[in-house]
């Protein structure tokens, strides 16, 4: 007698499972059409288990009920060729699922292959089986009705049980670590264990249909297991959730406090130059000695090379923070570093009478670095070295070469020391020192006037170049600076022709100046004309492209050209004067003039045909450098 009993409880179960997993399913797939979530390629295959389980139990019930009541021989040998066809269906399935789990990052088209392979074992069988009506290979039943099992029911029916089973439990050992969530592995081992030792119980017990119950007590312990699993996952992300809510809510009132503490800072430190700009200009369109205009002329110029020096400060501060910053390397000779450093630094500390120590032993000739930033690096702490040194103190400068540890990569070490002795640092303040806009109050009060950017943007910019940065100072006895940093040895560039740079360097030279600001053209042709120049003015870069090409050939030696203006801007009208039909229109110098620093812009000026780039506002020096650069020889 077969008690059917037992797979009617399967089926129910397999069936509740389904209808859940159908429903979640369903969700799943609005999601994914929605693009929110991926396809998940574990529940699709799960889905396909629990289709097969509910056919394995159903042809269970079938077959059983035919094994105790069935009068009809077809219906008999029917049914029961079915059955013996599904013997090892089921844990066929199982591996094709294991398969899913372990290999589950593959391409659809690779799983679906190897799944392939692994059933052709139980094709082969259920060919074999078929045939069991004709041959009676599994099973004979006698015109009365009389069942006997057939020579290859063990050896090859129960076998392919055992074989699934065993390539399943190899599988799920030999990649364990594979399967995720855990209970996933957990199941898997339960089922192919229990399918290989449940089979064994059946074929000694034939009336116990205890397989199919076994599998839904699993499916439901697992179930439990897993909606466990999930409910502390989603408490643990719900804490998350509230933590990171936490974090952000304290950033926001940071920032915003952050935000607060820098409008006030740089409202203070743009409005004082300012105050000193307007209120000296007004006292010198007033005055008449000549002295006097001078001098405020001069503290004029003081406040604006302050007030610009912050707005740089702001600006290269915030490329670094958004990662926006670029090193553009190339050859930097001994020679021109410590020019860059006498020209900058001397005059401020001539002008506080300090002792100057300028000491470059570390026989390092040349060197392949972003000159601008290197030098931005010294500019910076050699100026706050003689902010804060008291007139008659002593600044040092000093080079010395060390040992790369591991890999160099052909680079040598370079450590250099900045030392003063002037007020030092508290140790309070050393903690924040790299804080943007951080400044310790001096006790040499306003004589002292800073923005709290250059040490951030000292840092950041010793660590782009993966060097590092130590201070050591004390209040009242001065501060050392230590940086280290791998640099690359350059061969020293060859030197350039000539150019002059005497007074009349640039004598007689025509200058087409392209700019709508009726103010920046007044000062811009104001300074041209001191180099002894010969300035043409374009309002517009249309009007520049109609003067340059109703001029002769080589009538213009340079073109400065304002990039941001009306009708036509600087990177069109320099496009469309390099199209024109001249032999000139190749070689004339196109130098831009710009407020705009960002690199973007500038990698824009040289694509556009542009020779090279002058920031606003203009510097008459660097102006003067630039076109004796570019004069015509």
């Amino acid at each position: 007698m077969w008690h059917v009993e037992t797979d009617f409880f399967a089926l129910a179960v397999f069936l509740i499972m389904f209808i859940k997993e159908y429903g979640l399913r369903k969700e799943r797939k609005l999601t994914q059409r929605a693009g929110k979530i991926p396809q998940d390629i574990r529940s699709d295959a799960f889905y396909l288990v629990l289709i097969f389980s509910m056919i394995s139990a159903l042809i269970d019930i079938i077959s059983s009920v035919a094994m105790n009541d069935a009068k009809n021989w077809w219906f008999y040998e029917i049914s029961m060729t079915i059955y013996v066809i599904s013997m090892p269906l089921l844990a066929a399935t199982w591996v094709g699922y294991a398969y899913v789990l372990i290999h589950q990052d593959d391409t659809p088209g690779k799983l679906r292959k190897g799944i392939s392979v692994m059933l052709i074992p139980y094709l082969c069988y259920a060919c074999l089986a078929v045939s069991n009506p004709v041959t009676g290979l599994f099973f004979k039943l006698s015109k009365t009705i009389e069942y006997e099992r057939g020579i290859l029911f063990m050896s090859v029916g129960v076998g392919s049980i055992m074989l699934y089973s065993g390539m399943g439990l190899l599988l799920v050992l030999v990649y364990w670590k594979r399967i995720t969530p855990r209970f996933h592995a957990i199941l898997l081992t339960t089922f192919f264990a229990i399918t290989a030792a449940f089979t064994w119980v059946q074929l000694a017990h034939p009336g116990w249909l205890i397989i199919n119950a076994s599998y839904a007590v699993i499916y439901v312990w697992c179930d439990v297991a897993i909606e466990d699993q999930c409910r502390r996952a989603l408490y643990q992300e719900i804490r998350q959730k509230n933590e990171e809510l936490k974090v952000t809510a304290d950033k926001a009132e940071a920032a915003a406090h952050a935000k607060t503490e820098f409008l006030s800072r740089m409202s203070h430190d743009i409005r004082t130059p300012m105050n000193a700009i307007i209120g000296l200009t007004h006292l010198a369109k007033s005055e008449e000695n000549i002295q006097t205009i001078r001098d405020d002329l001069n503290k004029i110029d003081s406040s604006s090379k302050f007030l610009l020096g912050l707005i740089n400060d702001i600006l290269d501060l915030s490329k670094i923070e958004n990662g926006e910053m670029t090193l553009h390397e190339g050859p930097f000779t001994r020679e021109e570093f410590q020019d860059s450093i006498q020209t900058v630094i001397k005059p401020l500390i001539d002008e506080k009478q300090i002792n100057f120590v300028f000491d470059m032993r570390c026989g390092i000739d040349c060197i392949k670095v972003d000159r601008l930033r290197f030098s931005q690096i010294f500019f910076n702490l050699l100026s706050n070295a003689a902010k804060f040194t008291p007139t008659g103190g002593t600044i040092e400068f000093i080079s010395e070469r060390f040992q790369l540890e591991g890999e160099t990569d052909g680079k040598v070490g370079m450590r250099m020391y900045v030392r003063d002795n002037g007020i030092g640092m508290s140790k309070e303040f050393q903690k924040h020192m790299y804080d943007p806009f951080l400044q310790e109050r001096s006790e040499l009060g306003d004589l002292v006037r800073g923005t709290g950017l250059g040490l951030p943007i000292v840092k950041s910019l010793v660590e782009a170049m993966n060097g590092t940065i130590e201070v050591t100072s004390e209040l009242g006895k001065g501060t050392e600076f230590v940086i280290e940093m791998p640099v690359e040895l350059a061969e020293r560039p060859k030197k350039e022709q000539e150019v002059s740079t005497g007074k009349d360097g640039l004598k007689d030279m025509h200058i087409l100046l392209v700019e709508d600001n009726e103010l920046n053209i007044y000062v811009a042709k104001a300074i041209l004309e001191q180099f002894a120049c010969v300035v043409y003015v374009a309002n517009n870069g249309q009007e520049a492209v109609t003067k340059f090409a109703e001029s002769t050939e080589a009538f213009y030696d340079i073109v400065l050209m304002d990039v941001h203006m009306p009708v036509m801007n600087g990177m069109e009208a320099t496009k469309r004067i390099r199209e024109l039909n001249r032999k000139d229109v190749g070689t004339v110098p196109i130098i831009a003039m710009t407020a705009d620093a960002f690199d973007e812009e500038k990698e824009e000026i040289l694509h556009a045909g542009m020779t090279c780039h002058l920031p606003k506002p203009i510097d008459p020096p660097l102006l003067y450098q630039t076109l004796l650069q570019y004069k015509k020889c």
